[in-house]
């Protein structure tokens, strides 16, 4: 897992786990997992309800939220400092220990394919996924984030698990955390998290924990 900590003077904190888990993942014939993916992630872990996930947060003013893009999966948080720990807790936890039902699992994609017809009823958002299309024809980069209706018919739990199972590894994530606390505290309080929900997955690449995210090498210039 890589990570990156930036030191702020604000009394907010924010923090966000990245994971390289987006539409260029997919096997094209369940286009749009992804995004399924991560709505579906709100919907209960092996230890909280979705009710207890969304209350969680709100009840410490802060805020909890995440989007899919073609490259990532990313789940973020925004708290107060002295309430970092929570929240790192809670990403850490939605991210390795995500409970997926039949039940909440067809009221998600009803959810997604109206996202689908709101597009469609707006060229100026959907000329963007066509001309995608167009340009990735024959790659998994073709198919629109939130995939198409054909695809996400054939999605079932067993495809979210294997997906969640096969991507939502340590050394697909990044997490960047800004803040006015130490950064050593911060990577204690994320190691204790991965710790209790991610212990196999800790060992398997324990020597590479939380190495910092490289520096680009630069802007190439067209």
């Amino acid at each position: 897992m890589h990570f990156k900590f930036k030191k702020s003077n604000s009394p907010v904190a924010y923090c966000a786990l990245t994971i390289r888990a987006g539409t260029r993942n997919e096997d094209q014939m369940y286009g749009g997992i992804a995004h399924l993916t991560e709505h579906m992630i709100f919907k209960g872990t092996q230890y909280r309800s979705a009710r207890s996930i969304n209350s969680y947060i709100e009840k410490l003013g802060g805020e909890l939220n995440a989007f899919t893009s073609k490259e990532e999966i990313v789940i973020h948080s925004t708290v107060l400092k002295e309430d970092i720990s929570r929240a790192i807790a809670l990403l850490v936890e939605l991210a390795f220990c995500p409970k997926f039902s039949e039940k909440e699992l067809e009221k998600e994609k009803t959810v997604v394919l109206d996202e689908i017809i709101s597009y469609k009823d707006s060229p100026s958002d959907q000329i963007f996924d066509d001309f995608e299309e167009m340009l990735f024809e024959g790659t998994n980069l073709a198919m629109p984030v939130l995939g198409k209706a054909r695809t996400l018919k054939k999605i079932g739990v067993k495809q979210l698990n294997d997906y969640v199972r096969t991507h939502f590894v340590l050394q697909n994530m990044a997490f960047t955390v800004v803040a006015d606390v130490q950064e050593e505290k911060v990577k204690r309080l994320l190691y204790k998290s991965l710790e209790k929900y991610a212990p196999g997955a800790i060992s398997a690449v324990e020597e590479n924990m939380l190495r910092p995210i490289p520096q680009p090498l630069g802007r190439i210039e067209s």
